[in-house]
């Protein structure tokens, strides 16, 4: 369970979300500020001050036309605040809370592209970023209420009571008796029901896990060839509504007695017959109120009494919403470990590359690469190899200045990789990783990863780059060519790639970018050996000039490299040619030997 907010953090999370609304939609906050307290004195004029005038004046047998006056005045009143809130939830309120929306996801948005990718190897960061993703509108949403419901009861409290002291003074003593009771129990049943919260949100979110499983088309194929998992999904997800119906349970009990005792006994039977006592034998036994002035003085004490209320039940609420504005807050003012030291530009032409003792990890106790050295040349073709699990993948994005090593450095152009702009950093490289995605956006925009400019020859350095890539248009029938859209999630005109037509899409990006330095992860895996075949010869002729890093476990791709790096369990335990490799027999030899007979129709 997370640690509980005290209140003055509770204060500081609220202020922030005052600032926040003020600084984006400074409009919108007046109007809806003015809303709450024309709302809470219009009702207070039109329920108590106007029912004591009018009841008053027919007591006394004073002239009508005095209460057709206050009547008329009273309905053109309400007619003007009508036209007034009308404008405010139809056009003002819908437009401004979008308005936050936005201002609030841009900047969780721009954060997520700042933070390291180690960043989402952490669990509790994980849980606060998809926190602050879920609950931006619904925590804007709650403040907004709250902000409007504290502006309002406090106007609409203040006024009657002035109003009662006026009137009826005595009668406030019952409200000050019995508050502090209320405030009291309010406190530790709110406090009770954010450590529920608390505690029930971590099963939430693996239930929310569970259910997405059987709606989302990522996992419709899975479920229904392997009706077993689906089973177990729904073990989880019954296990999960169990732990939450535990959590329940286990504050149940003391919610209810708070609720009882709040509600029943002090509200109730405490305030209400105390109330009763207290006014009818001022009326009938002391003489010193009129029916007027009864009728006006229950009503004083029971709007002023029903508004305190509202806003301690709201405390609830928004230390609640605290809790998540305090968690959104820590990822906001999450700062990034990969930053530049020296903030040089990355020369345009190419350069040789050093990795000279480099040690990572994910964790300090697993350790994924041990002492890592080699160089590659400009120009120079070099292939880093072996099974799964060796550690491939972990040094691209490292070279890639993804993470950055615990130990030992990369160097390119002589430099330290650290002392380049980030951004001019990975700019100067080109990259396919085996887990890239698609998106749902035309084909030429899933080749750009940029802002179209719209020109002709934009469109045909994509087509050339699918060209180069192997990527026929004619042949995957896109109706629209370039501008079709790739998935149909929400376009019915959409084509869904196969993998190694989108595969070559991902290869077509880095060939558009035309960087000095290119690093292949896997960029063959979803083709057959004779396509994989076509394709590495044409990409060694387009990246004649370029140097080329390519990562694979089949062999048949890097086979023409100037040189083969073999891995295993985070080291480099060979390197030579293909020729020199099979020659000394040993572990990169033994791998080719196996895939040889996969391979042998394809040469």
């Amino acid at each position: 369970m997370k640690k509980m907010l005290t209140w003055r953090q509770v204060i500081a999370q609220q202020w922030y979300l005052t600032k926040f609304c003020f600084k984006h939609a400074p409009g919108f906050m007046v109007y809806h500020l003015f809303e709450a307290v024309k709302l809470q004195v219009s009702i207070f004029f039109e329920f108590t001050f106007a029912v004591n005038y009018v009841l008053t004046v027919a007591e006394e047998g004073g002239d009508f036309r005095k209460i057709l006056w206050c009547m008329g005045i009273l309905m053109g009143a309400i007619a003007v605040s009508t036209v007034t809130f009308a404008i405010y939830k139809h056009y003002v309120f819908p437009r401004g809370k979008q308005t936050l929306y936005q201002a609030l996801r841009m900047e969780i948005y721009e954060k997520a592209k700042e933070i390291d990718l180690s960043c989402y190897d952490d669990k509790d960061f994980y849980e606060n970023f998809i926190l602050a993703t879920e609950e931006t509108d619904r925590c804007l949403d709650r403040f907004l209420v709250f902000e409007n419901s504290m502006i309002a009861r406090s106007v609409g409290v203040t006024c009657t009571t002035i109003y009662c002291a006026y009137i009826n003074p005595i009668a406030l003593l019952i409200m000050a008796v019995v508050l502090p009771l209320e405030l009291l129990c309010a406190a530790q049943e709110n406090k009770k029901t954010v450590e529920a919260r608390m505690e029930r949100l971590p099963h939430e979110q693996q239930r929310e896990y569970e259910n997405r499983v059987f709606y989302l088309s990522d996992y419709a194929a899975e479920l229904r060839l392997y009706p077993r998992m689906k089973e177990k999904c729904r073990r989880d997800y019954t296990q999960e509504n169990q732990k939450i119906e535990a959590v329940n349970k286990k504050y149940g009990k003391q919610l209810f007695a708070y609720g009882v005792l709040r509600e029943g006994l002090l509200a109730r039977i405490v305030k209400e017959g105390a109330v009763w006592t207290l006014l009818l034998y001022q009326m009938l036994v002391l003489r010193v109120l009129s029916g007027a002035q009864l009728v006006t003085s229950r009503s004083c004490i029971w709007r002023g009494s029903n508004n305190i209320k509202i806003v301690i039940d709201s405390f609830r609420t928004v230390a609640e919403n605290s809790a998540y504005i305090y968690r959104i807050r820590e990822f906001l003012q999450m700062e990034s470990t990969i930053v530049s030291e020296d903030n040089l530009i990355l020369p345009k032409e190419g350069g040789s590359l050093a990795i000279e003792h480099v040690d990572f990890g994910y964790s300090q106790d697993k350790p994924v690469l041990k002492d890592v050295t080699f160089s590659v040349d400009p120009g120079q073709k070099i292939a880093l190899v072996g099974y799964n699990g060796s550690g491939k993948t972990t040094l691209v994005k490292l070279l890639l200045r993804l993470y950055d090593p615990d130990g030992g450095r990369i160097c390119y152009h002589g430099k330290d990789i650290k002392k380049y702009q980030v951004m001019s950093y990975r700019g100067g490289i080109g990259s396919v990783f085996q887990d890239f995605k698609l998106y749902a956006a035309t084909l030429k925009e899933n080749v750009l990863m940029d802002v179209e400019n719209g020109s002709r020859e934009e469109s045909y350095q994509v087509e050339k780059a699918l060209y180069d890539a192997h990527f026929t248009l004619e042949n995957n029938q896109l109706s629209y060519q370039i501008e079709t859209p790739l998935t149909t999630e929400f376009e019915k005109d959409g084509v869904n790639l196969s993998g190694g037509e989108a595969q070559k899409v991902a290869i077509a990006r880095t060939l558009y970018r035309k960087q000095n330095l290119i690093i292949m992860d896997e960029p063959s895996s979803a083709l057959d050996p004779l396509a994989e075949y076509r394709l590495n010869q044409e990409l060694n002729e387009i990246a004649k000039d370029k140097t080329v890093i390519f990562i694979s476990h089949r062999l048949s791709t890097v086979r023409d490299a100037d040189c083969i790096y073999m891995m295993e369990k985070g080291r480099i335990v060979e390197s030579g040619s293909h020729e020199e490799l099979l020659t000394r027999d040993g572990k990169y030899a033994a791998m080719w030997k196996i895939q040889a007979g996969l391979y042998a129709d394809a040469f």
